[in-house]
């Protein structure tokens, strides 16, 4: 495409949109390479990666700021929109398009209006998604007001200045996207040995997989902020090593010292605990009697500042399936499981099978807003 701006790099269209309480570049897979390594350059490089800062790109130096979403009509008759989600490394110059990110998800349908993918109606619109990362299905109502996705409303959600428009999404039937079952060691709970140490974990699989541990088998009350997870060193490196002795039970990796760089994303490795109160990173108090469960989340070897979207989904649908660790600690048995994470609470919903360890859906309310809508620059890898 013409570039009046720069004949040197290369420009590419796309619109920043926050989802949720994450932020990512969405745009058409055309603008990227076709060939799969060539593309994936060109991803670190939109990005500045690798760069703790990511100062040479659009990437905010944070897991949940550095996300691209590709997004089209894709090639089903079933759906409106197809996106490829890809969590972009920070530090290590890594692409991995094998998770899911349920916060930008959120932000799909409100692309796809912008985009001119998806006719408007008022006051809302139904968008149908199929996420090629797990192979599952969407529904998702996005509110629009004059022949647009409105930014404006009065639903709040923790970790995110201010109010927005209510975009519930539903993810139908969401065990097993990624290794084809609900429990894909067939087990409610594996035995994991690391450094001679024994660690009773639940791998669930239920639009990301998640490994799952007590708090307290790791000598915490679960409560633990993000500032006091960073600091221990000790204990972050633990929980990598038992997230990828999980990656070799799965069979994802074969040395369990190449799982932070060949999956460094899936699975996410959580702490879950009862329901207690705690004081939030945002200077508020989450109660005890307001949450179901207590979860903190590492993603890529670092805590969640509020807890993933699709992490929360997870842990949601861990819940009713009995005989996991999340089943075990966590209380209620309603249509809705309301989760406490650093930065207050999350809920989601959750439709149970009556048979089998599997649910029918898992939904949640998010809010979305475009940032900016223009042309982001790339120099060529192959020049650099």
């Amino acid at each position: 495409m013409p570039n009046p701006e720069s004949t040197l790099q290369r420009g590419i269209e796309g619109r920043l949109i926050r989802g949720g309480t994450s932020k990512g570049f969405f745009a058409d897979p055309a603008a990227f390479p076709a060939d799969p390594t060539k593309r994936d350059e060109v991803v670190l490089e939109l990005f500045g990666s690798p760069d703790p800062l990511q100062v040479d790109g659009l990437g905010g130096s944070h897991t949940h700021t550095s996300k691209l979403m590709l997004v089209d009509e894709g090639d089903r008759s079933d759906v409106d929109l197809a996106y490829r989600y890809a969590q972009v490394g920070i530090d290590e110059a890594t692409v991995d398009w094998d998770g899911n990110c349920g916060n930008l998800a959120s932000a799909v349908g409100v692309y796809g209006l912008l985009d001119g993918l998806v006719e408007p109606t008022e006051p809302t619109t139904t968008v149908r998604i199929y996420s090629e990362n797990t192979d599952s299905l969407l529904e998702q109502d996005v509110p629009v007001a004059e022949g647009e996705p409105t930014p404006y409303g009065t639903r709040r959600i923790d970790g995110v200045p201010g109010s927005g428009a209510r975009i519930p999404t539903r993810y139908l039937d969401p065990c097993g996207g990624m290794l084809g079952a609900a429990l894909p060691t067939g087990e409610p709970t594996d035995e994991l040995v690391v450094d001679g140490e024994s660690y009773t974990v639940s791998i669930v699989d239920a639009t990301n997989v998640t490994v799952f541990l007590r708090a307290g088998a790791l000598g915490l009350d679960g409560t633990e902020l993000p500032a006091a997870i960073e600091a221990d060193a000790g204990l972050l490196d633990r929980l990598e090593r038992i997230r990828a002795a999980a990656c070799v039970e799965l069979g994802l990796v074969d040395d369990p010292e190449r799982a932070s760089i060949e999956r460094p994303t899936m699975p996410f490795v959580a702490l879950v605990s009862p329901p207690r109160g705690y004081a939030t990173s945002i200077e508020g108090r989450v109660d005890a009697a307001e949450i179901d469960i207590t979860a903190r989340m590492v993603s890529t070897g670092r805590p969640h500042h509020a807890y993933a979207t699709t992490g929360a989904m997870c842990l949601a649908a861990a819940t009713r399936l009995p005989g996991t660790i999340p089943a075990d600690v966590a209380r209620g048995t309603g249509d809705a499981v309301r989760i406490g994470h650093p930065k207050g609470t999350i809920r989601i919903g959750v439709d149970a099978r009556s048979t089998g360890p599997s649910v029918r859906s898992v939904s949640i309310d998010r809010t979305a807003r475009l940032l900016m809508a223009g042309t982001a620059f790339v120099r060529d890898p192959d020049r650099i």
